[in-house]
């Protein structure tokens, strides 16, 4: 059988899809490409967001959080209330970056995650710490309106 055909090969390629959690961080792989960066080849500035929210969102997929399921059945949405960026080395093309994103501190109302985007050197290990995010969300209902998001944040990932 070919290894395309296989229904094991999907799924454990889809499963990996998400990242891992080891010791309440969370790890996600991603590739640099040619349509994230600019003129000079480094990744363009507001990448990084964009890499922060691909994360956060395997994130929930890995804990089977489904947020369209949420905002479908309870009108409830995860917002970006507050971000800090902190970028001290670039990216380049074709880099892998491994970002790691952690809980920093959770509120009845919130919750603070630290991200850090991490290079990786020859060997296969962490090296350098080049953009690190502080993010804080919000859950808001249909109506905009605040609401308790550790009702929905129930995982232990979120607890501090």
């Amino acid at each position: 059988m070919s290894l395309y055909k296989s229904n094991k090969f999907y799924k454990k390629l889809i499963n990996n899809f998400d990242g891992i959690i080891i010791l309440n961080s969370h790890y996600y792989l991603m590739r640099v490409f040619y349509e994230d960066t600019d003129a000079g080849g480094i990744v363009y500035h507001s990448n990084y967001l964009n890499y922060f929210e691909r994360a956060r969102t395997s994130l929930l997929n890995l804990l089977n959080l489904d947020q369209k399921k949420l905002n479908d059945d309870k009108g409830l949405s995860f917002i970006v209330r507050e971000v800090n960026l902190n970028i001290t080395n670039s990216f380049h093309l074709n880099d892998f970056i491994i970002i790691e994103t952690r809980l920093k501190y959770a509120k009845n109302s919130f919750i603070t995650l630290e991200q850090l985007a991490w290079s990786i050197d020859k060997n296969f290990k962490l090296n350098v710490m080049c953009v690190k995010g502080s993010i804080q969300i919000v859950m808001i209902d249909k109506k905009n309106k605040v609401r308790k998001i550790k009702n929905i944040l129930t995982n232990s990932f979120f607890n501090k």
